[in-house]
């Protein structure tokens, strides 16, 4: 029993947990539904690594998926997975080192802990993982937070151990500020997009560039460059959640917040921008026109919609009677799960194939090069940039008309 592990529940977390902890040689059981584990693997079969490393170690037999519980020397729950009994606290007795992952309620990990008859319960907020690279994003996390049912207990805990060995930014404290803390970060990083996508608007009836002002903000070492780039908004399931969690704790504690509801009323209402740009330009008349949109990740290099501008734009397209071809090699598989019914919906495996197309939309583009501006100047299409992933060199070399966020070009900018 000495190197068996537990984890419960199965999500993107607790898969790349197990693949973790089976490449330092222990013996791991997910207790988790098999079409469950095996749905998830196919929506993140973009991550080449989780992929290969799973059908390795569950091969050799270090993974092994379970439909009961067993005993074993750690248990890590991931309480955000769907299905997880929070009830399961009673199979646990006082020699147990329970870990307990996820993003919920502010406060409701405490209470859970204090639930368990072991002392020795810890909290670990995934807030290091990064779709696509989860495997890397727990060998070499950039910080680790850990909260503590007891004071001291993490120092017992050999796979917390090894975790922030492999960090030099991290912080142990009591649960519920662990709690606190994942709020606040995730929700600062929210500010912040929102704050730049706000600064956006206002360069576009300026006629500043926002590319250049994010910049020359960067190199504020109290800004500092990362979140600061306007484009549609944030998405994804960890910052939409984390500013809707923070927002209700305010409200349960009868504090007054405008910022949090705002930040998200911005966010939603920036997915559409892009839109609306695109039916200014053609005055309205774009009813049964062709589009082509390149990426509908929430970012870059990731398969996952979850709250992407994507869903809104095609919606917004499809009332119109437009019909859309998406070059999204790595969401192929989640879009065609969701819209593979919708007649007006199309994959395209080759993102220059804009033959027929009256637009061409860019909502992420997760290619190791930059678009080749001679293949489009072949077509001229106008551009509708909402993640502002053509630089000023590509613009000024484009023959079209070009639209960014934040980016008010002389060229046919609305």
């Amino acid at each position: 029993m000495t190197d068996s592990i537990l984890l419960i529940g199965c999500t993107n977390e607790s898969i790349n947990t197990a693949i973790w902890l089976a490449s330092l040689n222990k013996s791991v059981q997910l207790l988790a539904d098999e079409s469950a584990v095996s749905h998830t693997l196919a929506s993140y079969k973009f991550d080449h690594q989780m992929s290969a490393l799973w059908q390795m170690y569950t091969q050799t037999g270090q993974i092994t998926v379970v439909d009961t519980p067993s005993v074993a020397a750690y248990a890590w729950l991931f309480l955000d997975a769907q299905g997880v009994d929070k009830q399961l606290s009673s199979l646990f007795d006082t020699t147990a080192q329970v870990i307990l992952s996820g993003s919920v309620t502010i406060g409701d990990v405490a209470t859970l802990a204090n639930e368990f008859v072991t002392s020795q319960v810890c909290y670990v907020p995934f807030v290091f993982m990064k779709d696509g690279t989860g495997f890397g994003s727990l060998s070499s996390p950039d910080m680790v937070m850990i909260g503590e049912k007891t004071l001291g207990v993490h120092t017992t805990n050999e796979l917390l151990l090894m975790l922030l060995s492999r960090t030099d930014k991290q912080f142990v404290g009591d649960i519920k500020t662990v709690e606190f803390a994942r709020a606040g970060i995730m929700a600062m990083l929210a500010t912040r997009l929102s704050f730049v996508n706000e600064m956006a608007r206002l360069a576009d009836a300026s006629g500043v560039d926002i590319t250049t002002v994010q910049t020359v903000m960067g190199l504020d070492k109290r800004i500092g460059k990362d979140y600061l780039s306007a484009g549609w908004g944030f998405g994804g399931q960890t910052l939409p959640t984390e500013v809707e969690l923070l927002d209700q704790f305010f409200k349960q504690n009868h504090v007054q917040s405008r910022l949090l509801s705002t930040v998200s009323q911005i966010n939603e209402d920036q997915k559409e921008l892009i839109f609306r740009k695109f039916w200014r330009y053609f005055d309205g008349f774009i009813d049964h026109k062709s589009v082509m949109i390149w990426g509908a990740g929430y970012r870059a290099n990731t398969g996952r919609t979850t709250n992407s501008a994507i869903h809104p734009l095609l919606k917004l397209l499809w009332s119109y009677g437009i019909k859309t071809s998406i070059y999204a090699p790595n969401a192929g598989f989640e879009l065609t799960e969701i819209y593979g019914d919708e007649p007006l919906f199309g994959l395209c495996d080759d993102a220059y194939d804009l033959v027929g197309s009256d637009a061409l939309f860019i909502l992420n583009w997760s290619e190791t090069v930059l678009p080749a501006i001679d293949r489009l100047n072949q077509f001229g299409l106008p551009i509708f940039d909402a993640k502002n992933i053509l630089n000023n060199q590509l613009i000024a070399h484009y023959t079209g008309d070009y639209h960014g966020i934040g980016r008010n070009h002389s060229k046919g900018e609305v």
